[in-house]
């Protein structure tokens, strides 16, 4: 096969999910970067997922709790009781459209890589676990998400001998933070292995055991207006187009 490798990458509804939308754009240029195509997937958008050669699953609003297990103390709530506890904004359709690809994605072997909400659909699929909401779960955690649209920071520690000390370069980085939900440790998947993590115990990243490339991480490499992430995270982008190139010439 000739030509770049193409990743859809998954995006909201509305405008903002067009080609030019702002929930496509940042991600298409940080893969493009990187030397792939890119097209917008999801309900009502361009492009076709068997045409794809990866997957990049995008951040955005929060998963229902339709599919999700209930934490402790919540196990008599109802679907709606948990998104008024724990504030939580959800695209229904887009779970729906974005579950069924991450499940085909995962049974073909394809690239996948899940960023900020994308890592948890991807250990929601697999795991069924997810944190509604991490300042209500535990009141003494750092600040991770957006105020007045600025992006959180903190630093992660980075397991030995994953690609994200690859990657990075490095054992300890800042990252940027714009998220509510998210998962500790224990409610990862068994079939993930937690490669990074914040100094309060939420995990920031992890890899898909035995898999060629299902990656997430918690924090937004593509963010252009984060300079000091989205200027380190070109190696990110590139494994996983690397990967995808390898898929593509393994069809």
């Amino acid at each position: 096969m000739n030509g770049q490798p193409l990743i859809g990458i998954t995006v909201g509804l509305g405008v903002d999910g067009s080609r030019k939308g702002r929930d496509f754009s940042s991600y298409a240029s940080a893969v493009q970067n990187a030397g792939a195509a890119a097209m917008p997937l999801g309900h009502g958008r361009h492009g076709r997922y068997d045409e794809c050669d990866g997957l990049l699953l995008s951040g955005g609003c929060d998963v229902h709790p339709k599919h999700v297990k209930r934490l402790p103390g919540d196990e008599g709530l109802t679907d709606d009781e948990v998104i008024a506890k724990y504030k939580i904004k959800t695209e229904k359709m887009r779970d729906e459209v974005e579950i069924r690809m991450i499940r085909q994605a995962l049974a073909e072997g394809k690239p996948c890589l899940g960023i900020c909400r994308g890592f948890q659909m991807i250990n929601v699929v697999i795991g069924s676990r997810l944190i509604g909401d991490i300042p209500t779960y535990d009141p003494s955690a750092l600040v991770h998400s957006a105020v007045d649209g600025v992006s959180a920071r903190h630093e992660i520690e980075i397991e030995p001998g994953s690609l994200m000390e690859r990657v990075y370069g490095a054992s300890s980085i800042t990252v940027n933070s714009r998220h509510h939900q998210g998962f500790t440790p224990e409610l990862v998947a068994d079939n993930f292995r937690v490669t990074a993590i914040a100094p309060d115990g939420i995990v920031e990243a992890a890899e898909m055991k035995y898999a060629a490339f299902v990656v997430g991480v918690q924090w937004h490499p593509e963010k252009q207006s984060d300079e000091f992430i989205n200027s380190v995270s070109g190696p990110l982008f590139r494994a996983f187009v690397d990967a995808c190139v390898a898929w593509r010439r393994s069809r």
